[in-house]
């Protein structure tokens, strides 16, 4: 005897039918009793007793186990089987118990935002299985649905029109319609019967009608009175999957869940309470240049999605952004804003950028698309003029963003959005309205910022030297600015950092840099910023160019067209304006475009260029319609007017690395004292902070020896080393000293060992400070006094011989003479001169 399933779960009907050891065939319409095993004996029933009287319906037998008891070996006997004392217990089937546990992680949820999630877990003894799920009638198929499966493919098996071949059997005598909820096929149904069933999907085996339909998700008998209170959770098995009460009715809702097939249940409670939905600006006031990044934050509470407006039409641009904390975990939206790109044809990710969360610009995505072909971000989007609501998603829905700045009177846009004041706005309900003054209103405005574009604007160029390494050793600004000494003779070999004040340029240098917003942190190479100097419509110059051209020969300058980071590292400070060249100057023609040399001095020049008429217009009409780096006017800098350039410049010149030696004696020998803490001390070119050693070696019939010690290099290049153990050292020993930088000698000197080094006094040069100090302060008191008393007298006289009478007598005796003297031999130089 064959059973179906042969160890079935107390409530699923076992199908018994004859096997091959069967005498005969099952007769229609014959009895057999269902027996359960008392006792066994070697394999076989030894006793038995009677549990119920079962009718062949066909050739097969369904045996109902609600009733019967787990752990049971149950039989059938009767025509052509053994008799009962002769049947083997593999000729019997076991009834089992279906354990299930369905429970909410939290007891309370809200009705909308990140707290209308929870998770739910399932668990039994069983492996695969089906639940029917209902809420005591407080919800509809269509709640539950939205509650159980909305996102989750762990809770919601897409079922293909084959499952529904296989598990939708109707009799037509019973002419009853079946419910398929709209999320089973493509092509929404909302009713249909057995021969639609047939003509629709090609099912033509219908089947008595049973309770085949609880294996079908979200289709049940209409005959059924609960068919629409209730889903079917579809061979969900144990799952650990999150819920979702988003848009549910405040309340208590006591959820049953029951196996399809087994009288295994289980249930669990849960409170939906009203949300309260806000959202706050992390500044009031965001400012930045025009054509530079910006950062916005914005907090979320009870939800985590909304729509935030830019601009409107003051502002002379608007657009709606849709923004969603992705995961939802810190409760806030951050993302940067490339101001340079908004308005044009550039991606929405590419000027809207977020690392964890979603933003999404209705704008940048197709201004002109009709709302009804938008993703599901803008899905519920309301843009509303003079009554007209127009719903983002409904079908009909024509109305395009594009429209909507008609309605505000806010014109395409010819160039990138320029510095004046753009309203933040996140609205609850993603309600925007264009009223009848042509103004933009929000039906639920939750919280209001300002984004300030200042107008962009040239600073000072200064130039630096860090310790000799590849450019791209500090890929961290920090890192980078804790090593520079700012100067304008830069070392052969050492780093050259050109430091560059300037805002409204990193907007196209992140755009040429393949829209990459980690070029704030880690910087870029040099061809980012070269393709930004040789766009032929950008504006933005950058040079750095030596003095030495010749009439045939160009100067040598930085070659930018280099994307080795190693040789050239670009840095920009976004945040603070300034832009950082970082030069590996031992890389020599790899860098320039020849070699550089002791001596040869270089002008770095930035430049804003604008056209002497036109401002930079977008080469095509249309929102984001132009490319953003394409215009109709050659080099002009888009945020400034026509015939209004700015630049910076300065110089730096590259020298020969050099040091010299402290303390040295009247033969030019350094003095180096011989005692265990000798200290050896001089200046030097080379960066501070460069890996500086000093080297004291023998030197004539002094017995051979070999020291090395660490050099440090001050800011003002002052070095000192540290200290020699030398007080095994003779007087009158001699020595050779060494100083390295990275291994390399940069000089060398001789020295000479003392007992004390002597230190010159320059003591002398102090004195004159001082008697100047003192002498200015009673000549300007006396002389004023005397001079106005004395001279209105004498002028009445006209007398020249009076007054050099007087200048005698004013007790500098000869100083008339002296100047008659000089007047003398003035004259007759001069005299001698012309007669040559």
């Amino acid at each position: 005897m064959d059973y179906n399933p042969d160890n079935p779960y107390q409530g699923q009907d076992v199908i018994a039918t004859a096997d091959d050891a069967f005498e005969g065939d099952f007769s229609d319409g014959d009895d057999y009793d269902l027996r359960v095993i008392d006792d066994t004996d070697s394999g076989t029933v030894e006793s038995s007793s009677f549990v119920e009287e079962y009718t062949v319906d066909g050739d097969e037998i369904e045996i109902e186990t609600d009733d019967l008891e787990s752990g049971e070996d149950y039989f059938l006997d009767g025509p052509g089987l053994p008799s009962p004392s002769a049947t083997s217990t593999d000729d019997a089937f076991e009834v089992r118990i279906q354990d299930l546990d369905f429970d909410f992680d939290d007891d309370e949820v809200t009705d909308a935002g990140p707290d209308s999630d929870t998770e739910l877990e399932i668990d039994s003894n069983r492996g695969t299985y089906s639940l029917n799920v209902s809420a005591d009638g407080d919800l509809d198929d269509d709640e539950l649905v939205q509650i159980f499966t909305e996102g989750n493919e762990s809770l919601a098996d897409a079922l293909t029109e084959e499952d529904v071949r296989q598990y939708v059997t109707i009799d037509d005598s019973q002419d009853t319609d079946v419910h398929v909820h709209d999320d089973l096929f493509d092509t929404p149904v909302d009713a249909f019967d057995g021969d639609t069933i047939e003509d629709e999907y090609g099912i033509s085996d219908v089947d008595e009608y049973g309770d085949v339909f609880d294996f079908v998700p979200f289709a049940y008998s209409e005959a059924e009175d609960d068919y629409d209170e209730q889903i079917v959770l579809y061979e969900a098995g144990d799952t650990e999957a999150d819920v979702e009460f988003d848009g549910i009715d405040e309340g208590d809702y006591d959820f049953d869940a029951e196996s399809t097939d087994t009288e295994a249940a289980a249930s669990d409670s849960i409170e939906v309470t009203e949300s309260d939905i806000d959202a706050d600006f992390s500044e009031g006031v965001y400012t930045q240049s025009a054509g530079d990044i910006v950062e916005i934050t914005v907090g979320l509470e009870d939800t985590d999605d909304a729509y935030m407006s830019f601009g409107d039409e003051d502002a002379g641009y608007f657009d709606v952004l849709y923004i969603e904390d992705d995961g939802g975990e810190d409760d806030e939206v951050s993302f940067h804003v490339n101001t340079r790109l908004v308005g044009t044809n550039a991606d929405s990710e590419d000027v809207f950028y977020s690392e964890d969360d979603e933003v999404v610009s209705l704008g940048q995505e197709d201004a002109d698309m009709e709302f009804q072909h938008l993703d599901n971000e803008f899905e519920g989007l309301i843009l509303e003029d003079d009554g007209d609501e127009y719903v983002a998603g409904e079908d009909g829905t024509t109305y395009t963003l594009n429209e909507f700045r008609d309605d505000l009177e806010i014109s395409e846009l010819v160039r990138p959005i320029q510095s004046t004041d753009y309203q933040l706005a996140v609205d609850g309900e993603g309600h925007f309205i264009a009223d009848g003054d042509d103004e933009l209103d929000l039906e639920d405005e939750l919280d209001a910022a300002t984004l300030d574009l200042l107008e962009p604007e040239l600073g000072e160029i200064t130039t630096h030297v860090a310790p000799e390494d590849s450019a791209d050793e500090d890929d961290e600004l920090e890192d980078l600015l804790d090593e520079v000494t700012e100067r304008t003779d830069v070392a052969e070999d050492d780093r050259l950092i050109i430091e560059a004040e300037a805002t409204g340029m990193f907007g196209a240098l992140i755009a040429s840099g393949d829209y990459d917003f980690d070029i704030l942190e880690d910087g870029t190479s040099a061809d980012t910023l070269d393709s930004v100097v040789t766009d032929e419509y950008e504006g933005i110059n950058f040079e750095v160019e030596a003095d030495d051209a010749t009439g045939n020969q160009d100067a040598n300058s930085l070659n930018l067209d280099n994307d080795d980071e190693g040789d050239i590292f670009v840095l920009p400070d976004n945040e603070n304006g300034a832009l950082y060249v970082v030069v590996d100057t031992s890389e020599g023609d790899g860098v320039f475009d020849r070699s550089i040399d002791d001596g040869d001095t270089f002008d770095v020049e930035l430049e804003y260029e604008t056209d002497d008429d036109d401002r930079y217009e977008f080469g095509t009409e249309g929102f984001n319609a132009a490319d953003w780096n394409d215009g109709d006017v050659d080099d002009a800098y888009p945020y400034f007017q026509a015939d209004s350039d700015q630049s910076v410049s300065t110089t730096f010149e590259i020298v020969e690395p050099e040091v010299h030696f402290d303390n040295l004696d009247e033969d030019d020998h350094v003095q180096i004292e011989n005692s265990d803490e000798s200290v050896i001390t001089g200046e030097t070119n080379v960066a501070p902070g460069s890996d500086a050693d000093l080297r004291i070696s023998n030197a004539g019939d002094t017995p051979s020896f070999l020291n090395t010690e660490d050099a440090e290099i001050d800011s003002d290049g002052a070095w000192e080393s540290e200290s020699f153990d030398f007080d095994d050292r003779d007087v009158d020993d001699e020595a050779e000293l060494d100083f390295r930088i990275g291994g390399s000698s940069v000089d060398d000197a001789d020295g000479i060992f003392v007992e004390a080094v002597e230190e010159p006094e320059e003591e002398p040069e102090e004195e004159p400070e001082e008697e100047p100090e003192e002498e200015p302060e009673e000549e300007p008191e006396e002389e004023p006094e005397e001079e106005p008393e004395e001279e209105p007298e004498e002028e009445p006289e006209e007398e020249e011989d009076d007054d050099v009478e007087e200048v005698e007598d004013d007790g500098v005796p000869g100083f008339g003479i002296a100047v008659a003297l000089f007047a003398l031999i003035a004259a007759g130089m001069l005299a001698l001169r012309r007669q040559n």
